[in-house]
């Protein structure tokens, strides 16, 4: 220990963070089986008191964003580092995948509104994965159709589209990530045409073209 100071224990430490894990996968089994999230159920799920579940997360919510943070650091493709449209469809199937691993706890987290929050907080990360990704095809887009385009690579890449193909669609995650990819390399295809040099047959109309009699 240090003179003045307060004693670290790395065991002490790791205990802690054990016990949160613990707590947090409780909350996962809960939520599998479609019960509420109560302090009460939490801890007897978990096997700890009541008051350990109280000590480690003080409030509910943040209770509920540890469990989103952990779906989304174990279940989704969460580095946005994709730079370009291969990237971009790959880090897309490896998302999907893992959100029909753990389907219902996708689901409830697009209805929950710490969930939102916690999807929110990663926004900057998303937003800039998607522009570059426009960047890649139309590196001379207009301010405007560059955010156009990347908000629509978003609206293709996201959980909402996924949670849509399997309940309307039927798909499973492969199924889900051939439709995505295929939307996604449309966008981007038609962008690249839209904003790419023009040739001189471009601008001929057919009116130019036709021969007179």
């Amino acid at each position: 220990m240090k003179a003045g100071g307060s004693y670290h224990s790395p065991l002490r430490a790791s205990q802690a963070a054990a016990t949160r894990d613990r707590i947090v996968v409780a909350c996962l089994a809960l939520m599998r089986q479609g019960a509420d999230l109560t302090y009460a159920s939490v801890a007897a799920e978990a096997g700890v008191q009541e008051r350990t579940v109280y000590r480690h997360f003080p409030k509910k919510e943040d209770l509920e964003a540890a469990v989103w943070d952990w779906i989304i650091r174990n279940h989704t493709h969460g580095d946005f580092a994709a730079r370009d449209e291969e990237q971009l469809i790959a880090a897309m199937r490896k998302s999907f995948a893992g959100f029909d691993a753990v389907a219902p706890l996708i689901q409830a987290m697009l209805h929950s509104p710490q969930g939102l929050v916690v999807r929110r907080s990663q926004q900057p990360a998303r937003r800039a994965m998607f522009q570059a990704c426009v960047d890649s095809v139309a590196p001379g887009a207009p301010p405007e159709v560059r955010d156009r385009a990347a908000a629509a690579l978003q609206v293709l890449y996201s959980a909402a589209s996924w949670d849509l193909l399997r309940s309307f669609w039927d798909m499973d995650a492969a199924d889900a990530a051939d439709t995505i990819g295929l939307g996604i390399r449309c966008l981007l295809s038609g962008l690249r045409m839209e904003t790419g040099p023009k040739t001189t047959s471009d601008h001929t109309t057919p009116h130019s073209t036709r021969r007179r009699p």
